[in-house]
């Protein structure tokens, strides 16, 4: 039977409306279990509630016209991520719930295939909902769960958003497990340090410590300049990005040579994506690959040549990339790496001393607050997922052996198309 066929019968059994722009005038009431609301529109009304399905970044407009409404959205939930993360073998899949019509929450699924048997499920800072609607959150989870549920993943991984610790107890309700490290996806961040722009200049000079102001001033002094990138810039932020991770001794993440080429048509043509290029006498030597979206500018990715230590050309970057978040309407600077251990260290009055640390005492020194975010949760959706868990996997999969095993497994399935 054709897969469009059983996808059908299943959106139908579950509840689910395929997405179309003319469907979108149809209402049905639908039944959001385990979660049971009683929901009205007004005195004595019903609220028509429905879950849609979307399988088309250019059908997944509304969806972006919620998000850019959405306090605490992320990009990575955006159509747009969705289209970049298309190029490198991933399929998105957007599900959202809408109450009378109107869009109140919903989350963009990826999905891939690792070899002929394994689909595996991601979702990225999701799912999302509009707090001022009384229920959003659990309807929006549901739909979610109800569309994992639908496509029998192997397994599917949430990393919520920043303020998803709510959600923890839905997916809890629905036999998700706190994620292992050796499952995909490995790396995401779960601290970070952000700080309000709102203040003036002066009062984030202000917190930031006396050397990296010191610093900044000479870096400025020795004649270090910061511009604002464009597409032509991809490969050097690229190779500064890889240069740094090889004297760290890790391996370049996104590993695809093309991958800042394809994020510049895809996000930085409508200003969602930025590089920022600091340079001395007209030479690349660090640059930044910044996110712009819902208020926030996310420093993504970071790279160094090594080149002009005493130039302290990254402490003119960071400072310069605030500065324009601020002028150009940000309310919030997100570095987004810390290591959770270096944070909750920290948040307890504790000093850090290890090989990372100084990569966390440069970050922390700019200021800002420290915030420890929602852990990642994982389920198997497969028929015989809970079955394998229940027996000893989930034991097996935090095992340092399984780790290494999937990460060798990992990087010949997820980094396809790094050359």
């Amino acid at each position: 039977m054709p897969f469009a066929i059983v996808s059908g019968y299943l959106n139908r059994w579950l509840g689910f409306q395929e997405s179309q722009p003319r469907l979108f005038m149809k209402s049905t009431t639908i039944d959001h279990n385990p979660v049971t609301l009683t929901l009205t529109s007004g005195p004595g009304t019903a609220a028509v509630v429905r879950s849609v399905v979307c399988h088309d970044p250019e059908g997944a407009r509304a969806w972006d016209i919620f998000m850019s409404e959405c306090p605490g959205a992320h990009v990575e939930q955006s159509s747009a991520w969705g289209t970049l993360k298309q190029m490198y073998g991933w399929k998105p899949i957007w599900v959202w719930v809408t109450r009378d019509m109107r869009i109140i929450g919903g989350a963009m699924l990826l999905t891939r295939s690792l070899g002929r048997f394994a689909t595996i499920g991601y979702v990225e800072r999701g799912p999302v909902w509009d707090p001022a609607e009384e229920g959003s959150m659990e309807l929006a989870t549901d739909a979610l769960l109800k569309l994992a549920q639908s496509l029998s993943l192997t397994y599917v991984a949430i990393a919520p958003p920043y303020c998803g610790d709510n959600a923890i107890r839905i997916l809890k309700s629905w036999q998700f497990r706190q994620k292992p490290e050796a499952l995909f996806p490995s790396g995401v961040g779960r601290a970070t340090l952000l700080i309000d722009l709102q203040r003036d200049l002066n009062a984030l000079l202000a917190d930031m410590s006396m050397t990296r102001r010191q610093n900044v001033r000479r870096g400025l002094r020795k004649g270090v300049q910061v511009r604002v990138g464009c597409g032509a810039d991809a490969g050097t932020v690229r190779d500064l990005m890889w240069l740094g991770c090889k004297r760290r001794g890790i391996n370049p993440y996104p590993p695809q040579k093309d991958f800042f080429e394809s994020l510049w048509r895809t996000l930085g043509q409508h200003g969602t994506a930025r590089f920022f290029i600091a340079e001395i006498a007209g030479e690349p030597v660090s640059a930044a690959c910044a996110q712009v979206f819902g208020g926030t500018l996310q420093l993504w990715r970071v790279g160094w040549s090594g080149q002009y230590e005493d130039h302290n050309p990254n402490d003119v970057l960071h400072w310069e990339v605030i500065k324009w978040a601020k002028e150009n309407g940000c309310r919030t600077f997100d570095f987004m790496h810390i290591r959770p251990d270096h944070a909750r260290a920290i948040l307890r009055g504790e000093k850090v001393k290890d090989s990372y640390s100084g990569v966390t005492d440069f970050k922390t020194s700019f200021g800002g607050q420290l915030h420890l975010l929602p852990e990642l949760y994982y389920r198997s959706f497969h028929p015989v997922g809970p079955l394998a868990l229940n027996l000893g996997m989930a034991r097996f999969l935090g095992s340092k052996r399984c780790l290494n095993a999937l990460n060798k497994v990992g990087s010949r399935f997820l980094h396809s198309r790094a050359g």
